[in-house]
């Protein structure tokens, strides 16, 4: 219906409210009919001011409309190929995100390469943006500085040229040691002796090799555990458990041969589970995940593959929050903190169900265009990863990327814990006791948002599991001040509060 028509409509009402008290109040009409002359006045009055306000709530309302737009993604990339990230693409898309240029207004920017050293706009980001990296993330992701950490579940690493010396020391006492010469780029990676080292190769290290691999029908593999960071000081940090990708080399690793690479090294043409003899039957017939099917073939062996999650976490925790440091010295110069981080951490194990850390992806390979049945495990991870981070469906107007951030979702009752605490503190006369630091009343405004984030995250993990701060298997044996006595003060304050929420709702324990 247009404009003109509704005005007609109204100045037609106006008419035929006026002739009827025309009828009743004119010349000639008798006292009874006063009464009706007042009611009939009144009722013209009414309906006028209710026309004008309803044409006046119609022209905003389409006004309005017209000014809501959807939210806006980029793709940040070196090149122009985004096939890679076809997943990531149609998943934004279904959620009815539209994309947009690096340079235009974007709600979300999603970066296949490291953005920060190209835009230096994101130092200043407003406080509706997001972006899929952490600066300083490289302190987890640069091979030569994850890997020379001396991290004890580290094989044993040096950097070239720098610690050629201490290398070469090394060699010497552990003369059966094998080492493999890896550089930033992972290329070329290949077995070799010390004698064949390039000791002065720059940006480069040498790296122990581990020879007694568990191995899957004669198979070496690697495992990536996908991760996400949403939070440095405080660092909060959450797995995927939907499934674990299991790689197997195409080659059997015994006879050992350190010419044949496909023995020993995880390229792209690896063996997928559904290749593997022993694993096509609980992963093609009953249904498992890569997961479940590595699990079922460990029992087989008559070994408990639950040694090997907390392993798994242990060693991803610890590496987080050996390199926080460093990050939040990047961190510093940016003005907000609206960054997350999906990784993938690459993991072996040994013969002996020990687990040991290879490295760490930035941008993990998230396309299915190689193996297809990995399609499902890339869409149903992206989908635990946008909900997570509050990349959600857009569907009404009026809504934005953040806008379940509302009370009506988390309210203060939701934020606050151990009352008789604050109670007996009197920490609502003084907040300067550190036992009202949790307390409503004390909590700094930066510090009510990292509490309502972390609600939010926990109200919509889907398949992501918190591991830091550290879940409490058991809260009758969970020593909370040796948990934190190690801990920055920002890690034991949010570790305080996930115990607190812990304590009388079991569903935050984990």
């Amino acid at each position: 219906m247009d404009t003109n028509s509704d005005e007609v409509k109204c100045k037609n009402s106006e008419e035929e409210s006026k002739l009827v008290k025309s009828e009743l109040c004119g010349p000639g009409t008798g006292t009874p009919s006063i009464w009706a002359c007042l009611i009939v006045t009144i009722i013209t009055a009414v309906l006028s001011n209710l026309a004008v306000d309803w044409t006046k709530s119609k022209y905003l309302l389409e006004a309005t409309k017209s000014d809501i737009q959807p939210p806006k993604y980029a793709i940040f990339l070196h090149d122009s190929d985004d096939k890679h990230l076809r997943h990531v693409i149609e998943g934004l898309n279904q959620f009815g995100y539209e994309r947009v240029g690096v340079n235009d207004s974007w709600d979300l920017l999603w970066a296949h390469d490291y953005p920060f050293s190209t835009l230096p706009k994101l130092k200043n980001l407003e406080s509706h943006r997001l972006v899929n990296h952490f600066p300083g993330c490289g302190f987890l992701t640069n091979k030569v500085d994850l890997c020379t950490s001396e991290l004890p579940f580290l094989p044993r690493a040096f950097r070239l040229p720098e610690q050629k010396e201490a290398f070469l020391d090394y060699a010497e006492k552990h003369p059966e040691t094998l080492y493999v010469q890896k550089h930033n780029q992972h290329r070329h990676i290949k077995i070799r002796s010390p004698k064949e080292i390039g000791l002065w190769a720059n940006d480069s290290f040498v790296q122990e090799f581990i020879q007694r691999p568990f191995l899957v029908d004669g198979h070496k593999f690697d495992i990536g555990v996908y991760v996400v960071i949403t939070s440095i000081n405080p660092v909060r940090v959450y797995i995927y458990t939907g499934d674990v990708l299991f790689r197997y080399c195409p080659t059997k690793y015994y006879p050992f041969d350190p010419e044949d690479v496909d023995k020993y090294i995880v390229g792209d043409d690896y063996l997928p589970t559904w290749e593997v003899p022993s694993l096509r039957k609980y992963y093609n017939r009953f249904g498992g995940s890569m997961r479940s099917a590595f699990e079922a073939y460990v029992r087989d062996q008559s070994l408990d593959p639950s040694k090997i999650w907390p392993q798994v976490e242990h060693i991803i925790r610890t590496t987080i929050l050996a390199k926080e440091k460093d990050i939040t010295g990047i961190l510093r110069n940016y003005k907000t903190h609206n960054f997350f981080d999906l990784m993938r951490f690459d993991l072996f194990i040994d013969e002996d169900l020990n687990v040991r850390l290879m490295e760490a992806n930035m941008s993990p390979n998230l396309s299915s265009a190689h193996f297809k049945p990995n399609s499902l495990l890339y869409k149903q991870l992206l989908n635990s990863v946008f909900n997570l981070v509050g990349i959600r469906p857009w569907s009404a107007p009026g809504e934005t990327m953040f806008s379940q951030a509302t009370e009506i979702i988390t309210a203060d009752k939701n934020l606050a814990t151990d009352l008789n605490q604050c109670v007996s503190n009197d920490c609502d006369k003084s907040c300067n006791k550190e036992e009202c630091s949790l307390c409503l009343l004390c909590l700094r405004g930066s510090e009510y948002q990292l509490l309502q984030k972390s609600h939010q995250e926990h109200l919509h993990r889907v398949d992501m599991k918190r591991i830091i701060p550290q879940p409490i298997l058991d809260f009758t044996t969970f020593d909370i001040n040796e948990e934190t006595k190690n801990l920055s003060s920002k890690n034991a304050w949010l570790t305080r509060w996930f115990y607190n929420k812990c304590e009388y709702d079991p569903t935050w324990c984990t």
